[in-house]
């Protein structure tokens, strides 16, 4: 692979328990990169909803020499348009200390093996507009931009729309 050659030794594998609090940190670290604070996730509700019985979304590592760098956050998804299966990249984040050295490809590039031993074709995700070196990674990689507009219903929006008594 080739990014090997730039990172002799990196390995991206499947979040263990042990990485939890790493993975905290980088997730902490994304989200100042956006002008956002930390989200309200803590070690118990990531490994819950990563590793547990009832997980919700996979979550992969890459390290190098035992160090986490880098990790990808994902779920499955069903694509109508495509009517076919595939995948929703949460969040995908590299050490600024280690960019530009291929691991977010590596990491990528997991996700995509992931996805077609799934049965998907496709993987679709989310960036901040003014990250400028996200973008133009997406774009090296030949990925297409959208033209859609985002949505959340949350909190008491979500349950105002739910009947009385549900």
């Amino acid at each position: 692979m080739a990014g090997e050659q730039r990172n002799p030794g990196l390995r991206v594998r499947a979040m263990t328990e042990s990485d939890a609090g790493g993975v905290l940190d980088m997730i902490a670290a994304l989200s100042a990169h956006e002008g956002a604070p930390p989200p309200p996730i803590d070690r118990a509700a990531l490994i819950k909803w990563s590793l547990g019985s009832d997980a919700r979304f996979s979550a992969i590592v890459a390290d190098i020499a035992g160090e986490l760098v880098g990790y990808a956050l994902f779920h499955d998804g069903f694509h109508i348009g495509r009517g076919r299966p595939g995948t929703m990249l949460m969040d995908l984040f590299v050490d600024p200390a280690h960019r530009r050295r291929r691991i977010a490809r590596a990491l990528l590039a997991e996700v995509a093996r992931a996805t077609a031993s799934r049965g998907g074709d496709w993987i679709t995700w989310q960036a901040h507009p003014r990250n400028a070196e996200a973008l133009a990674f997406y774009r090296s990689i030949g990925a297409r931009r959208y033209s859609a507009a985002d949505y959340e219903l949350a909190d008491q929006a979500l349950l105002s729309l739910q009947p009385p008594g549900d």
